[in-house]
């Protein structure tokens, strides 16, 4: 596979420090020295008007006269004169730039003219920018750091210079160490998605910490946020959550009330939910994330036991962990039993446990392993506090042994200073996460938790209409059409057609209703469909009449919805107390109400034409649930170019699903590829010969790693496809086939990939695939297509000529041919 296109900003073989000087006060002086401090691995050339040798090293007076192309070149010369600098890069072929100095957008508005003649600049010549107003890129492993940053699995990117030094002096003190770190400042070029999306690919990298303050591009953010959660646990910190900060720069100078705000912000929690990501909301928690994030990762549920040498310490974990709705561990007759042999006679043994103030590390650590063989726990947390006849250096040695030896997460919280400092030393140095108070200790495992929780709602890929019966689009579309030109709200008569196509009963005008005689009156609920302006269409849910007004009373989902995602959001919002038994009958019923949800995200799939929907809903135990008031407002925002390009998450694409007829008359359908595909897209790669694997991936791989394989089967839609071709032998499918096409970073172009199983080879299968294939990529605007094939594979080139690609020799590898085409015919 080809390397990655920023490849040349976290693995450059040589860099070039344009303004680097001998005193390591200046900026460039400052990079410079670090480079060689640290022991960077590649070649370095500082660039200096006036100089011939800066730190002992060959100076030179331009770009132009150094004796390569470097791979990356650091601008750290005044602001003004950048634009000139990166016009010089683009003549001489130079693509990768960091600029690191400041003075530009953050600076008002003529900085702001600046960053803006910088980046015209940039894209005029083909260079790629980090930055301005950044720190740039640190890779420890190679040297490409500052002198204290060590080495790690830890990826921290950041808007936020002065977040980031703190950071990273925080992570030097606390033996964290980083993969990488990334400073993208003001971020004019590259930004977030585009760094995640390297992060995913990136072997050095198994966690990743995001610093957010906004966000320029969130369809994109999104979809790399998705990506990169399939594989690796994903934190997230945003700052500025009320808008103290982003509202006084509305270039309109409108500003957001409070309600607004909070929705903004529900709706972005939301989202990074969907996405498979954990949030947190203060630097502590993220400190307290990085520890848990900073060794191998482990799958967990929610079940926490707690063992401690004090009550208090215990409470104060129970306290944090029901807090955040983790639940205690129940533990087993089995453990009670086993627990009794190690107890003093009456010493209670529930959970938190308390060992007493002279436990000593034995008893620690036979403790410790009766938890956790516990199957009803999921993971252990163990508290130590400096008492009289303690043993906090032994019993740190124990705890280790407990986690090398287990699979479930075991975490520790050596409270207090100067007696427990060896032992917090011991498990920094054998990487288990240690914390100095309890809930900081109780707050990482919850993210463990959830993200597991999130991930769950990641492998949901739900279509558009998850109901038997869809709605009836065409005389909808047809009157929302005439109704934007003329109104802004629907009328009663229209409001009740459009719900009616959907299929919710409504009548306007009606009073709430009546149930005389019933033991469970009816209950009012609000629900309907929200427009965020940067994430979409968003679902919401709560209580109705006053009590919706209040803080956190509606509870927020991105659409497409499927039953699971339906009954998450029921169970995650206030009205889930209603749907708990108790002892008696539900006051809601839980499917009709997950039923009228999954109708409202189809209207938010369908209708990019709807700006908002309320709706109230009477439901009582004994009668359907009926809509009583509705109110739906029309969006003034132009239509979206593809048919869900108004959405944060693209749906599955059901509507792609077809069958076709080989050459031999054998029925074959393609479809979409789905996350649940993975075990049947692994078996089809495992039975390909030892040739078509090597002609596919270039590589004499046996199998998918579960890293490719995550990411060939769950899909960002919106950017990239894969449709298989199965057959179905003894009442199940079979894969035999699959072309994929990716998007590039130009959001014009694509690269694509074909196999077929070699059984299946020679029906006229890759023909079909590709046909549909290109077609699916004209339909989205996709231009021209492109792809790699191996010189010797020549049935491939022969069916890409016939398809009208052209072929050239890379000018990397002449053992490689690049054959491309326009799609501009393709969507016929």
């Amino acid at each position: 596979m080809k390397p990655h296109y920023l490849s040349p900003f976290f693995s450059p073989q040589s860099i070039a420090v344009v303004g680097a000087g001998n005193h390591t006060d200046s900026l460039g002086g400052q990079v410079l020295s670090h480079l060689l401090t640290s022991g960077y691995r590649g070649r370095l050339y500082p660039v200096h008007l006036s100089e011939s040798r800066v730190q002992g090293l060959q100076a030179y007076a331009s770009l132009a006269q150094l004796p390569e192309l470097p791979d990356l070149v650091m601008l750290a010369t005044p602001a003004p004169t950048t634009p000139d600098l990166v016009e010089q890069c683009g003549r001489l072929g130079l693509r990768a730039v960091v600029v690191l100095s400041a003075g530009f957008s953050e600076t008002g508005e003529a900085g702001q003219a600046l960053e803006t003649r910088l980046l015209e600049q940039a894209r005029q010549h083909r260079v790629r920018l980090l930055g301005p107003n950044c720190i740039g890129v640190m890779r420890p492993a190679i040297g490409l750091t500052s002198p204290f940053v060590k080495a790690g699995s830890l990826a921290l990117v950041s808007q936020s210079t002065a977040l980031t030094s703190g950071v990273l002096d925080w992570a030097s003190g606390n033996e964290i160490g980083f993969s990488t770190v990334v400073s993208i400042g003001n971020s004019a070029d590259i930004d977030f998605p585009e760094v995640v999306d390297f992060l995913v690919s990136d072997l050095q990298t198994q966690s990743i910490l995001l610093f957010i303050e906004n966000i320029r591009h969130p369809r994109s953010f999104m979809s790399a946020l998705r990506e990169a959660a399939r594989v690796k646990p994903v934190i997230v910190l945003k700052a500025d959550r009320w808008g103290q900060v982003s509202d006084q720069s509305e270039a309109d100078g409108s500003h957001h009330t409070m309600a607004e705000i909070h929705q903004a912000d529900a709706i972005f929690d939301a989202a990074l939910r969907r996405a498979g990501v954990v949030r947190v909301h203060s630097m502590t928690q993220l400190f307290s994330a990085a520890r848990a994030c900073s060794v191998r990762y482990r799958k967990s549920g929610p079940h926490l036991a707690i063992v401690s040498n004090g009550d208090g310490p215990g409470a104060l974990a129970a306290d944090r962990a029901l807090d955040h709705h983790v639940p205690l561990a129940r533990l087993s007759q089995q453990s009670f039993d086993r627990l009794g042999t190690l107890l003093p006679p009456g010493q209670r043994r529930g959970n938190p446990l308390n060992l007493g103030n002279n436990a000593p590390a034995s008893l620690y650590r036979d403790t410790g392993r009766i938890l956790l063989d516990d199957p009803q726990v999921d993971g252990l947390l163990v508290m130590l506090c400096p008492q009289a006849r303690s043993e906090p250096v032994e019993t740190a040695r124990q705890v280790i042994e407990l986690a090398r030896s287990s699979s479930k997460p075991v975490l520790a919280s050596w409270i207090g200073d100067r007696n427990v400092l060896q032992g917090r030393a011991l498990f920094s140095a054998a990487q288990v996460p240690n914390f100095r108070t309890p809930e900081s200790a109780v707050d990482a495992f919850h993210y463990v938790v959830l993200y597991n929780r999130n991930q769950q709602m990641l492998f949901q890929t739900p279509p558009p209409s998850a109901a038997e019966v869809p709605p009836q689009l065409a005389p909808v579309k047809e009157m929302l059409r005439q109704a934007r030109d003329t109104a802004g709200v629907l009328g009663d008569l229209d409001t009740e057609r459009l719900l009616s196509s959907f299929h919710v009963p409504f009548r306007s005008g009606l009073p709430p209703p009546l149930f005389p005689g019933r033991a469970q009156g009816p209950y009012a609920l609000r629900l309907g469909l929200v427009r965020d302006r940067m994430l979409g269409p968003a679902l919401y849910l709560g209580p109705s009449g006053l009590a919706s007004e209040l803080p956190h009373a509606l509870t927020y989902a991105l659409p497409p919805l499927n039953p699971f995602l339906a009954h998450e959001l029921i169970e995650r919002s206030t009205m889930a107390p209603l749907l708990a038994a108790h002892g008696k009958p539900p006051v809601v019923d839980a499917d009709a109400l997950s039923s009228l949800l999954l109708r409202v995200s189809e209207m938010a799939c369908e209708l990019p034409e709807v700006d908002r929907i309320d709706l109230e809903v009477w439901f009582s135990p004994q009668e359907p649930a009926l809509v009583s008031q509705a109110r739906i407002q029309l969006s003034e925002l132009p239509l979206p170019k593809s048919r869900y390009g108004h959405m944060a998450v693209h749906p599955y694409p059901a509507e792609l699903v077809k069958t076709i007829a080989l050459n031999d008359g054998t029925p074959v359908t393609l479809r979409p590829i789905r996350p649940e595909d993975a075990e049947m897209e692994q078996t089809f790669v495992k039975s390909l010969s030892e040739d078509t694997r090597y002609y596919r991936f270039m590589d004499a791989l046996r199998e998918l790693p579960r890293a490719m394989l995550v990411r060939f089967t769950q899909l960002d839609y919106s950017r990239e496809m894969a449709i298989i071709a199965v057959v179905e032998e003894a009442g199940r499918e079979i894969q035999i086939g699959v072309a994929r096409y990716s998007t590039n970073p130009d959001g014009e172009s694509c690269e694509f990939a074909l196999v077929i199983s070699d059984a299946w080879q020679g029906h006229g299968l890759g023909r079909d695939l590709m046909q549909y294939l290109m077609q699916i990529a004209a339909t989205n605007g996709l231009k021209s297509m492109e792809g790699e094939v191996l010189a010797g594979n020549t049935a491939m080139l022969h069916l890409m000529s016939s398809l009208g690609f052209a072929t050239t020799t890379s000018p990397d590898d002449p053992g490689i041919r690049i054959v491309s085409r326009s799609l501009e015919t393709a969507a016929a």
